[in-house]
């Protein structure tokens, strides 16, 4: 069934549109991804997909393009502002039916003013907004991924953006034993080609003999080699109790739970008041009749070791105190310290379009 819908102005939108299909067709099956330009054949109407998804959560990618808003319509004035338009259509339409829409600014636009959106369609400047610009394809592609996965939609096992995939014990000994038997292949073949070699040599009993014992003594000294004492060490165990410390010194208390590799995060409640952004989305919802105190962090994400040094990535929500949300969400990314003590990295908010560095030290 079609989660994930693409809607975008076919007149300058179509080449971003066909890349972004394309690579999420790859990283979540074609049947998870609704793009009009080949499903509409097939008789499925944008509306009738809509409704068919509403109880899987469907989101939909609105690609914000210079004609998204600027093309003419043929009686004038601007396209947009038509109820005829299929681009206004299908977002209305999304809305209509409690789709999560994610407007995604391609290269050269950004987040239009208040006043240039119809009035059916200023709901769209609350939306969670990412980017999806040419030179930053891979990484607007990570975020647009760590936003779908925070919708609770999951990326096919082994592709780019999932979890890593984790081999048994038993596949572990088989590779390790392709490994050395590749080697000794490796060394017969070679064994060969010298001794083809030597055939057309005359034979020196004493130089077979010299050449055999230092063959056999590099042979020994590879078999009973000790350990690269340059490998990288066990990884550092990350859950438990953690800090994290802001530029003013401020602390959070922030909850890590590891399982088969899978990492959980919570993070204590916050004021509002620590953070410029967050007091103003307080001042913002108030007028909504949402009181907005304090925020905490939740998240699921992957756990997996680059040279044996820890890394987390996983999609985050924030919520109110009291769990109402989410109001905003994002990712984290954060890497060990050698001694394990200490995680570093970035968390990007959607709501922003911003990274703020991340610190979190040990539980004294």
């Amino acid at each position: 069934m079609n989660r994930i819908f693409i809607s975008y102005r076919a007149s300058d939108g179509k080449k971003d549109a066909d890349r972004l299909c394309a690579d999420l067709s790859r990283l979540y099956g074609p049947d998870q991804v609704f793009f009009d330009k080949q499903d509409l054949r097939g008789g499925i109407s944008w509306r009738s997909a809509i409704m068919a998804a509403l109880g899987s959560q469907p989101m939909v990618l609105l690609l914000f393009t210079p004609d998204l808003l600027g093309m003419q319509h043929p009686e004038g004035g601007r396209r947009i502002d038509h109820d005829d338009d299929p681009i206004r259509g299908e977002v209305l339409t999304a809305q209509k039916h409690g789709a999560v829409i994610v407007p995604l600014f391609t290269e050269g636009t950004s987040a239009p003013a208040m006043a240039e959106l119809p009035d059916a369609l200023r709901f769209l400047k609350e939306a969670h907004a990412l980017k999806l610009r040419t030179e930053d394809w891979a990484t607007d592609l990570d975020r647009i991924v760590a936003d779908l996965r925070s919708h609770g939609i999951q990326p096919l096992p082994g592709s780019h953006g999932g979890a890593p995939v984790k081999r048994t014990l038993g596949q572990r000994l088989q590779r390790g034993l392709m490994w050395v038997g590749g080697f000794f292949v490796s060394l017969f073949v070679l064994g060969m080609l010298v001794s083809a070699f030597e055939d057309d040599a005359p034979s020196d009993p004493a130089v077979d003999a010299a050449t055999s014992a230092q063959a056999q003594a590099v042979l020994q000294a590879l078999l009973s080699a000790p350990p690269d004492p340059a490998r990288p060490p066990p990884p550092a165990d990350v859950s438990g109790i953690w800090w994290s410390i802001d530029q003013a010194n401020r602390r959070l208390r922030v909850q890590l739970t590891v399982n088969a590799g899978q990492v959980e995060l919570q993070t204590d409640p916050f004021p509002v008041n620590w953070y410029p952004a967050w007091e103003a989305y307080a001042r913002s919802v108030r007028e909504q009749g949402l009181v907005v105190k304090n925020v905490r962090f939740v998240g699921n994400g992957v756990l997996s070791n680059v040279m044996g040094v820890p890394r987390i990535e996983l999609p985050y929500q924030a919520f109110t105190a009291d769990g109402r949300g989410p109001l905003d969400t994002g990712s984290v990314v954060l890497s060990a310290s050698a001694d394990g003590r200490e995680l570093t990295g970035q968390l990007w908010s959607n709501g922003e379009q911003a990274e703020t560095p991340l610190r979190l030290v040990r539980r004294p």
